[in-house]
């Protein structure tokens, strides 16, 4: 529906997205399957925009986007794992551990890990979406309102005012807009006008870690880093990340620990840096060597066509909604990029939240705020406990490999080689197993493939959504 307010043009919708990218447009993909009137507000002037370097698509996020008949298409833009190198910087790059996870890994799940570049996966969502006209561009956001309180009026809709002056009213708004999240700032600000401050912990807003920044970007093919292959150079406060792209092409990482005073931050103030301290970082990554060969990563930069640099923030928010407003993805929930677990897992948190509606308002064209507050309740219950041993298993991880420590660097160095061949693969199946799939006549059961592992709820007297059975 649509009138005339003095500012500009009002909208209703049940749902209003703020922010494309990977969970914007997964959830965008889920609610279009289920036939919600929803919309979707990108800043960007495209919904394609392409930016960003390459992502890791792992078992538990493929799942899913497999029930959302994506996977064919990821397949063909992809390129799977094969094998694995792990080397020490300090001693010109010498290989200390080599694996052949790739395969191991699809044999146990199914599928195995995928690596692309973020722009190709948001395309393939962006195209398998049938309503385009519900993808807005130039929209950005710049107000918020919304009864956060069961009460009298709590069962007025929220309105998203946008900088055109149009306004959206919505019975849900989604900030799936990312780890500088505007939508999380304003439900903060509405949770603090509300009499009971709406129940967002103390420990939400305090600073959050980051001890890590982390240049990306791609680079043109280099000998001795064929599609496919994955590299881990570590080093003393520092790691090279670098992925053989489907096309030849070289995605790369530069991750580097960050010094006291600037390795906790808050959420609205994170740390940015400018092109002198990439230059400085890249200046100091010119001599690594990264393949047998004696490729080093100045070699590797010299052909890059994209690149960026950003502080690596972790964190697993404590509450993720107030009233009518909840949040997705990295604004609640961020990864370092070392296990490939931060888009899977805005996968999995869309997931969780569209089983969930189907559960408690839909069909229905009405949803109250007490009936939503209990389903982003269920959401957090679900969810929370789950990425917040992942985003320390990547932290773990992520230590293990730039050293700060010498019992660090010993391990890795000497201990890490002892493990069985099948630790790589080990390490990802904790990811795995716990991951949640899509339910409800809408989306089909996913594809019978091959593994040897079990997913938690292929198990017996796994206790699946009423949903399932509907």
């Amino acid at each position: 529906m649509e009138t005339t307010t003095s500012t500009g043009k009002l909208h209703s919708h049940q749902v209003v997205i703020v922010g494309g990218g990977i969970t914007g447009l997964t959830l965008g993909l889920m609610l279009e399957r289920l036939g919600v009137d929803y919309v979707l507000l990108e800043a960007y002037g495209s919904m394609t925009p392409d930016v960003g370097a390459s992502i890791a698509l792992t078992p538990n996020g493929l799942r899913i986007l497999d029930q959302l008949g994506c996977y064919e298409k990821l397949e063909r833009v992809s390129v799977p794992m094969s094998k694995s190198f792990t080397r020490d910087a300090n001693r010109g790059g010498r290989a200390i551990m080599v694996r052949e996870a790739g395969p191991e890994v699809k044999a146990r799940h199914g599928y195995s890990m995928f690596f692309s570049s973020r722009h190709k996966l948001v395309k393939v969502l962006y195209d398998h979406v049938q309503h385009k006209e519900r993808m807005l561009v130039n929209r950005k956001v710049v107000r918020i309102e919304s009864e956060v309180e069961v009460g009298a009026t709590s069962d007025s809709p929220a309105r998203v005012h946008t900088a055109d002056g149009d306004v959206l009213e919505a019975q849900l708004v989604v900030g799936a807009d990312g780890v500088r999240s505007f939508v999380r700032s304003e439900m903060w600000r509405l949770a603090d006008a509300a009499a009971k401050g709406a129940g967002i912990p103390a420990a939400d807003r305090e600073p959050v870690p980051v001890e890590h920044a982390c240049i990306f970007g791609t680079a043109r093919p280099v000998a001795g880093l064929p599609p496919g292959e994955v590299t881990c150079v570590c080093g003393d406060d520092y790691n090279v990340g670098l992925m053989g792209a489907a096309s030849g092409d070289v995605f790369f990482f530069w991750t580097w620990c960050l010094p006291d005073g600037l390795n906790r931050a808050s959420l609205n103030n994170l740390p940015r840096f400018t092109d002198e301290d990439m230059n400085r970082e890249l200046a100091r990554a010119r001599d690594v060597v990264v393949t047998d060969s004696g490729v080093t990563m100045g070699q590797v930069v010299a052909g890059a066509y994209k690149r960026g640099v950003s502080a690596l923030p972790h964190f697993a928010l404590k509450k993720w909604h107030a009233g009518r407003i909840v949040i997705l993805g990295d604004a609640a929930h961020k990864f370092n990029p070392q296990a490939g677990q931060g888009g899977n897992n805005c996968i999995e948190s869309c997931a969780a939240l569209v089983n969930t509606l189907q559960e408690t308002v839909l069909p229905k064209a009405d949803w109250s705020l007490a009936t939503l507050t209990r389903t982003f309740g269920q959401v957090e219950d679900q969810r929370l406990q789950r990425v917040t041993k992942m985003v320390g298993l990547s932290q773990d991880s992520i230590r293990m490999t730039a050293w700060t420590s010498w019992r660090k660097k010993i391990l890795q160095r000497h201990f890490v080689p002892l493990l069985p061949k099948s630790a790589a693969a080990d390490f990802l199946s904790n990811f795995v197993t716990g991951a949640v799939r899509l339910y409800g006549d809408k989306f089909p059961s996913p594809p019978a493939r091959e593994h040897k592992v079990l997913f938690d709820d292929e198990k017996p007297g796994f206790r699946a959504p009423a949903i399932a059975a509907a």
